[in-house]
């Protein structure tokens, strides 16, 4: 918790103040002692989360992020105090396969083939279920959807080795065993990605907290997303491969090589995310600073230099 508050270069002494309690989703009342948590008004955000794109993980999926999000809407729902509000954290990417414009809104029911991964079906689910709770009836709920998680945009220092990260993680593998190969991936032409920083995320949260619920759904994500082929170019920069995008039919062409099928099969569950092309609704308020040139490099600079394994 220090280390956080310092890396959004708040008193890391604040970590004093706070509380902890040991909780869990599957357990009524999360196990908590509700009497203590919810003696007061309070903000409660529901972030916890399984994240993973590996097939055959739907039971655990379901249990954590759909399961246990109805136990904590509920718990909350018996015990916080008049005046509490609820923020259940949530993903852009919950809009699956659909093409077109994915708006500020409740979603609608749509069958798991319609998505990349369980992951976002689960994702999907537990909102469906939070808009038909009395919670989103009265108006007491924000669902902030999340676009793709990075580090600190001022140092580039991240603590995650999800999404980009996991896919940089890979290429650097390959690129340390057989430096200088060249390697293709599948986008769509006008592939993009949403990269957003942690700092201007959480600075988005809280603002979003403090101000009314009138717009249930808000997407946390960039106006001005990152190019996949500006992203590739970096990743070039700092190591020593070749990323390079192209289409399906230039796949059909001409195939890919045995060393490019082998990091492609490796990439299989991050990949996916370069073949569409994402347009959400998003407003100022919620929207946070782009992640320009400049910072995009930090982003990758520091994870080649201090986040891979070594």
């Amino acid at each position: 918790m220090a280390d956080a508050l310092a890396t959004l270069h708040l008193d890391p002494g604040l970590v004093s103040k706070v509380q902890f309690r040991a909780f869990s989703l599957a357990e009524p009342d999360l196990g908590l002692p509700v009497s203590d948590v919810f003696a007061e008004p309070c903000t409660y955000w529901h972030s916890a989360a399984l994240i993973t794109f590996f097939p055959r993980r739907e039971d655990e999926l379901r249990a954590v992020n759909v399961e246990g999000s109805d136990n904590v809407r509920a718990t909350f729902s018996r015990h916080s105090s008049p005046g509490s509000r609820y923020i259940h954290v949530s993903t852009a990417y919950q809009c699956g396969t659909a093409e077109g414009k994915t708006m500020e809104g409740w979603p609608e029911y749509a069958r798991p083939a319609a998505f990349r991964n369980d992951y976002e079906h689960s994702k999907r689910t537990a909102e469906i279920q939070l808009s038909r709770t009395r919670l989103a009836r009265d108006g007491d709920v924000l669902v902030t959807r999340l676009g793709i998680m990075v580090g600190h945009s001022g140092t580039g220092r991240a603590l995650s080795d999800l999404g980009i990260y996991d896919f940089l993680r890979v290429i650097a593998m390959f690129a340390r065993r057989t430096p200088g190969e060249r390697v293709r991936f599948v986008c769509h032409p006008n592939a993009t990605l949403h990269l957003t920083p942690i700092d201007g995320t959480v600075d988005r949260l809280l603002a979003l907290a403090d101000g009314p619920f009138d717009r249930p759904v808000r997407h946390l994500v960039n106006r001005v997303a990152v190019p996949v082929a500006d992203l590739f170019a970096v990743i070039s920069a700092h190591l020593p491969i070749e990323l390079v995008a192209v289409t399906a039919a230039d796949v059909a062409a001409e195939p890919f090589g045995r060393f490019e099928a082998i990091v492609n099969m490796r990439c299989k569950y991050t990949s996916p995310y370069l073949r569409f092309e994402y347009d959400f609704e998003c407003h100022d308020d919620a929207s946070p600073p782009p992640v320009t040139p400049r910072v995009l490099d930090l982003l990758i600079s520091w994870y080649v230099r201090e986040g891979l394994p070594a």
